[in-house]
């Protein structure tokens, strides 16, 4: 991952994009349950060339993207499952792909909203009509990333 200076081997990648496939599994669900009701799905999925920890990481990937990154509700076991690393990139991507990328919920305006690492700082910049989207809400989902990842962060704003 590389805004979080996280190394990745060639299948957390594959597990990175398969949890971001899988991301809205659960959009039917009401909100208040789509957390737990996505990584109950996952996790009992019969996924071909998944084994059980990368299932347990993709399912807890979409369950902090929806739920944010609590642990109360967790099954000890699922984080056992999953180990150390693999809980750390769930976190991350699900702090980052699910909660930091939920702009405005319109198609189109990721690709237009950067995250880049700037001097060991990340640089989330929203461009003319996209400003308006830095609200309190997202400013906190980014001080979330930062502090996961060790880096300050700020929002810029350009014409």
């Amino acid at each position: 991952m590389e805004v979080s200076h996280l190394e990745e081997t060639a299948e957390e990648r594959r597990l990175r994009h398969a949890a971001c496939l899988l991301a809205d599994i659960g959009w039917r669900a009401h909100p208040d349950y789509r957390g737990e009701q996505s990584l109950n799905i996952i996790a009992h999925a019969n996924f071909a060339g998944v084994d059980h920890p990368g299932r347990a990481y993709l399912a807890l990937a979409t369950f902090y993207r929806h739920e944010g990154i609590i642990d109360e509700f967790m099954s000890p076991r699922i984080r056992e499952l999953v180990g150390v690393r693999l809980l750390d990139r769930a976190r991350v991507l699900g702090a980052h792909a699910g909660r930091l990328s939920d702009l405005g919920g319109h198609a189109g305006v990721l690709p237009r909203a950067p995250l880049t690492v700037e001097d060991r700082r990340l640089v989330l910049t929203l461009a003319g009509d996209l400003s308006g989207l830095a609200g309190e809400r997202l400013v906190n989902r980014l001080r979330t990333l930062g502090r996961m990842v060790g880096a300050r962060q700020r929002i810029a704003r350009v014409p």
